[in-house]
């Protein structure tokens, strides 16, 4: 399994669908394992998404190494359920408050939720995990198409609100993307889709605004550590069913959740890890080349540029 370590500048990212589709032949054997160590004990975690797929894995990843958590979730009773569980295995501290990522108006009452439960403690990583895949065109309560809303606005609201509240000061910021983006080159709020693929085409959209950002706050929070994270192919319902025989290929082929999980903890948990970089769950640390997408220091700064207004 491969080792996560700085590749040499210029040969690591590659924009083109087979950059993709390499790494995907050989995942599960070279998706290396987190380490349990450091402890969490004492830090604070939040975790979106946390209720299915990798980002249940995520939070019992970090409750096992002791972290305390609080879990943003759009069903409270599933939040719920999914914290007991955690709970159960773990000794520690799960918490859940109400977040609906489609509505903005939901963010502010969750950001006082959030700072209610810390008790006067901080955050000390924020794990942007929650994501969709649409299955058909829609958008947000404000009017923003959907994947754009969900997967890039809505955390932006989140960790803007946090930040203003004096909740994420010195934390790490995981920022859960994914290589589809190299097949994008844009990304905004007002995207109009339609037919078979457009909903992957919206998903790609934001998986490089997610990269944008990204980088962009780690530009203008230096106080912030920042990692973007290629978890893997993974065998989740996003995307939606592919039939019987389709789902059973997935299953087969691709990562499970809790492998999917790994190269996220390791972002969130390892010591020593390199800046401004992307972490890849296969090939270890890319170095972004000037042609890539998620190269455009232009694009990023318009995008937070626009992000902060609609969040206004």
């Amino acid at each position: 399994m491969s080792e996560l370590v700085a590749l040499p500048e210029g040969r690591a990212s590659g924009a083109t669908p087979w950059r993709m589709l390499r790494p995907f032949l050989a995942q599960v054997r070279r998706t290396r394992r987190c380490p349990r160590k450091p402890r969490l004990e004492g830090e604070v975690a939040v975790v979106t998404g946390a209720t299915s797929g990798i980002g249940v894995e995520i939070a019992r990843g970090l409750a096992r190494r002791g972290a305390d958590l609080l879990l943003p979730c759009r069903s409270l009773p599933k939040g719920q359920r999914v914290a007991e569980g955690i709970r159960s295995e773990a000794p520690s501290k799960v918490s859940v408050v109400e977040l609906e990522l489609s509505d903005l108006t939901t963010v502010a009452p969750a950001a006082d939720a959030i700072e209610k439960a810390l008790a006067g403690r901080r955050i000390g990583l924020l794990v942007e995990n929650a994501g969709i895949w649409p299955q058909r065109y829609t958008t947000t309560r404000q009017g923003h198409e959907i994947a754009f809303g969900v997967n890039v606005l809505a955390h932006f609201a989140l960790r803007q609100a946090l930040r203003a509240r004096g909740l994420l000061r010195d934390a790490r910021v995981v920022v859960v993307t994914g290589d589809i983006y190299v097949l994008a080159r844009d990304c905004t709020p007002d995207f109009q889709w339609h037919g078979r693929f457009g909903g992957m085409r919206a998903y790609c959209r934001s998986k490089l605004g997610n990269l944008w950002i990204a980088a962009e706050l780690e530009r203008r929070c230096p106080e912030l550590e920042v990692y973007s994270v290629h978890p893997g192919v993974v065998a989740t319902n996003l995307g939606g069913s592919l039939g019987r025989l389709g789902d059973r290929l997935r299953q087969r082929l691709l990562l499970s959740p809790e492998l999917g999980a790994q190269t996220p903890l390791w972002c969130a948990t390892q010591d020593g890890l390199a800046r401004g970089g992307y972490y890849h769950n296969t090939a270890g640390l890319l170095r972004f080349t000037p042609r890539d997408p998620a190269s455009n220091p232009e694009s990023a700064a318009r995008l937070w540029e626009t992000c902060q207004e609609l969040v206004k």
